[in-house]
């Protein structure tokens, strides 16, 4: 809050400023030379801090922008998480995995990664996931290394938390 007020009366200042550049524009013009050379230097600072002022307004404005920005990308992302919830539990037993596999096209995953996904969110270690499909431990390595990748996440922990965080109930 104390920002805002020194970010308002840094506005009235300017606009004062802008306000004192206009009366001696017009006082420059309806006055002989003589008066203005005399003033020449105290004017010519009073235009030089409305010209940085000006500066400085923008960079605050695009501040703001920044922040809004950020906002409301942060407001979108709790929006569709909310959705997704919803969608989650108006039918849990097929609202989770339809919206897992919806999740698992959005981040472009293969059908052997999307496979290797649903495993990994049933509690299957990379051994087991390795004994099942009939690959090489190192392959499935490399595919939910991928998985992580495209998902943005950086373990299994996380992976499957995103999927189980909307399933929680709210904190008291």
């Amino acid at each position: 809050m104390e920002t805002r007020k020194v970010r308002i009366l840094f506005l009235v200042f300017y606009v004062l400023s802008l306000l004192v550049w206009i009366i001696e524009e017009i006082y420059t013009l309806s006055k002989p030379p003589e008066y203005f050379d005399r003033f020449r230097v105290l004017i010519a600072t009073i235009e030089s801090f409305i010209a940085l002022s000006s500066f400085l307004v923008v960079f605050i404005l695009y501040k703001e922008l920044k922040k809004e920005a950020v906002e409301n990308r942060q407001a979108k992302t709790q929006i569709h998480d909310l959705k997704r919830t919803n969608r989650i539990l108006i039918n849990p037993e097929k609202g989770f995995w339809a919206e897992a596999k919806a999740q698992m096209t959005d981040w472009n995953l293969t059908d052997v990664e999307t496979e290797i996904a649903i495993l990994l969110l049933r509690g299957f270690s990379q051994k087991q996931i390795a004994a099942v499909r009939k690959k090489s431990l190192r392959t499935i390595e490399n595919q939910t290394a991928s998985i992580y990748e495209k998902s943005s996440m950086r373990g299994k922990l996380e992976f499957i938390s995103f999927f189980l965080t909307p399933l929680l109930p709210e904190e008291d």
